[in-house]
């Protein structure tokens, strides 16, 4: 039973899948494809520690089994129990690559998880924008490069790389609202 249990913990978790490539349906005659990368094994297990792990943009659903992340180089991932949608794609090479190196990564934290703890919570909604705002100075100083502070604000809400913008923004405070 020992070596049983060792040697689940080091299986690895995908073995087998396949490849479909679709025009998005949502802007056809587009230059890139979407990749589903169709799964026989069950990943639903693995989606919380992919939660905890990876860099970037995640959104997860524990209850639904969905974690989407976009990675720093702004490819977008969609893990659901049997599939793996990848966007933007632009060759049947590419999805291939893209392809492997999403399943050696899940199964190299699948070989780890019992190294990693599971992140089962996904990411707090969008702060309000008057939220954002109380953390900034209202002197409409510019000094962020936006006319006003409330429209520093708006951008903020939208894209949290902004916030080194403002000279003004305690870092901290807005970590506590965002997080």
């Amino acid at each position: 039973m020992i070596n049983r249990r060792r040697e689940e913990m080091t299986s690895p978790l995908i073995q087998r899948y396949t490849i479909d490539l679709s025009t998005p349906g949502c802007t056809p005659g587009s230059e890139w494809y979407r990749a589903s990368i169709r799964i026989e094994e069950d990943i639903t297990e693995v989606l919380p520690y992919l939660n905890a792990v990876l860099k970037g943009r995640l959104d997860y659903n524990d209850k639904a089994h969905i974690l989407l992340w976009e990675s720093e180089d702004r490819t977008r991932y969609a893990f659901r129990p049997h599939e793996i949608a990848v966007a933007p794609v632009f060759s049947r090479e590419e999805a291939k690559d893209l392809a492997d190196e999403i399943v050696n990564l899940i199964n190299d934290i699948w070989s780890r998880r019992a190294e990693i703890p599971p992140k089962f919570e996904g990411k707090k909604p969008l702060p309000n924008v008057l939220d954002i705002l109380k953390l900034l100075p209202k002197t409409n100083c510019r000094e962020c490069g936006f006319p006003t502070c409330m429209a520093f604000a708006a951008a903020l809400r939208n894209d949290s790389a902004q916030r080194s913008r403002c000279p003004h923004l305690v870092e901290d405070a807005y970590l506590k609202l965002t997080h």
